[in-house]
């Protein structure tokens, strides 16, 4: 618990990028090894990390930072895929309010059964908490895996299941541990394609990057 007041005292944010290729977008002239040892200061009341692919890499670094750094709200910004009939389009900018751990269960003839009846949902702070430019922000409910899919079906039930509309592979820990240590908790994902396809090639990743840069990160460094 000693950990949780100090953050809560503290007043610096952790901008927290999963994967090196968001970084390099994002960051193309900072290192990203070793962010988590040592958060890169982007100004003098945030830093910023790239802190692992997947929900246990991000637990794992995400865990390391708040033991070791001073932190009273954390951002996750990266991208993510739309789910089937969530109404998304390529480059759109959502706010995460709910994460859901998408992939806990198993497959039985060719059809994925969740372990429970119904979802789990782990929330963000209260939007009366959240930066100007996160706040304006749709928000919706999303899903975190550890693997992607190309299965129409499996694809299908996660967002009838969920009722989520994007899937990534690290909220769900980010709100969890964040709501742990008392730390407030925001995540802003931009859709750089939709769920199925699994061709990065395709992908709308730097522009999409490029645009949530412009719109959200750079006015809360700024202050707003």
């Amino acid at each position: 618990m000693a950990c949780a007041k100090q953050a809560k005292k503290s007043k610096k944010t952790l901008i927290a990028i999963p994967s090196w290729m968001e970084w390099k977008v994002l960051f193309p002239h900072i290192p990203y090894k070793a962010t988590v040892q040592n958060p890169h200061p982007l100004s003098a009341n945030a830093d910023a990390s790239c802190v692992g692919i997947g929900l246990v890499d991000f637990a794992s670094g995400l865990s390391r930072l708040i033991y070791t750094q001073k932190y009273n709200r954390i951002i996750l910004a990266g991208v993510a895929g739309a789910l089937p009939e969530s109404g998304l389009s390529s480059g759109d900018i959502v706010r995460v309010d709910e994460e859901c751990a998408g992939d806990i269960g198993y497959w039985n003839e060719d059809a994925f059964r969740p372990y429970f009846k119904r979802p789990h949902i782990d929330k963000a702070t209260p939007l009366k908490l959240a930066p100007e430019s996160i706040a304006k922000l749709p928000g919706v409910r999303g899903i975190s895996v550890n693997t992607m899919t190309a299965s129409k079906q499996a694809l299908e039930f996660r967002a009838r299941f969920f009722k989520a509309k994007v899937e990534a592979m690290e909220g769900a820990t980010a709100f969890v541990i964040a709501n742990a240590f008392g730390i407030q908790i925001f995540e802003v994902r931009t859709i750089s394609n939709f769920t199925g396809d699994l061709d990065e090639s395709k992908w709308n990743l730097k522009q999409s990057l490029k645009t949530l840069q412009q719109q959200i990160l750079n006015p809360i460094l700024e202050g707003k």
